[in-house]
């Protein structure tokens, strides 16, 4: 596995274990969203458009290639810019263009390998914080749903996986299992992808804030079995949503 590779498993916020640094480098890629946005909206960069070379962008804008890159792979997930045909790099999507979300990681696994694991994963990491959880354990579940549910409201499909995945990040963590925090983050660039899946189907996205929600009250219930169903039941719907079909969802 090459360096680059090696380097794309890991989604950046998910390297340190600092609060402040994850913040830092997760307002750093939201910040490089919206200016790439505003590039697109203002016609700097036009539809069928190529994106300049990685390098000469990141430069531009005066952030790391591994942000941009980060920042790319949410605009192409969402569909404002699509690989370009038969090369490497970017256009932007034609305005009659079909918003297909794409799998990055389609070399290594597939959608539903990804759900099945964070059926079986997920579901027992809110069980375990259900028994261990504490009151600032909760709280900080409490603003990860708000910052989903702000992030719906303005329709900012960034800062909506963005959220989705924190949500999921902080379940695994207030487990206390040591592993399936170490395999969360081992694989948080597959699990991130999986997650703006389901960006595609707009009009779905209150469900998935009204699933989290299910599983927060189960969670400061103190509830194990009811997280764990909330949860499971959140993955299946999400798989759903992503656009598995019934045969493969977990």
């Amino acid at each position: 596995m090459g360096h680059d590779e090696k380097a794309d498993m890991a989604v950046p916020m998910a390297e340190d274990g600092s609060k402040d640094r994850r913040d830092y480098a997760v307002g750093v890629t939201r910040t490089t969203v919206t200016r790439l946005q505003e590039m697109i909206r203002d016609g700097r960069l036009r539809p069928g458009d190529a994106l300049p070379p990685q390098r000469d962008l990141a430069e531009d804008l005066k952030i790391s290639r591994a942000t941009l890159r980060e920042a790319l792979s949410i605009l192409a997930t969402i569909g404002q810019i699509v690989a370009r045909p038969g090369g490497r790099g970017f256009i932007v999507n034609t305005e009659d263009a079909i918003s297909t979300p794409s799998w990055r990681f389609a070399a290594r696994y597939s959608p539903r390998e990804v759900y099945q694991f964070r059926y079986i994963v997920e579901s027992y990491a809110a069980e375990l914080a259900a028994i261990g959880h504490t009151e600032q354990d909760v709280e900080e579940l409490r603003e990860s749903v708000e910052a989903f549910r702000a992030a719906t409201r303005a329709n900012d499909l960034a800062a909506y996986a963005q959220a989705d995945f924190e949500f999921h990040q902080i379940m695994l963590r207030i487990s206390r299992n040591k592993l399936l925090v170490d395999m969360h983050q081992t694989f948080a660039s597959v699990l991130f992808e999986s997650q703006r899946l389901a960006t595609a189907q707009r009009g779905n996205l209150w469900n998935a804030v009204n699933e989290h929600e299910r599983i927060l009250e189960a969670v400061a219930m103190s509830d194990p079995e009811g997280a764990s169903y909330y949860m499971r039941k959140h993955i299946s719907m999400a798989g759903s949503r992503a656009g598995l079909p019934v045969t493969e969802l977990p």
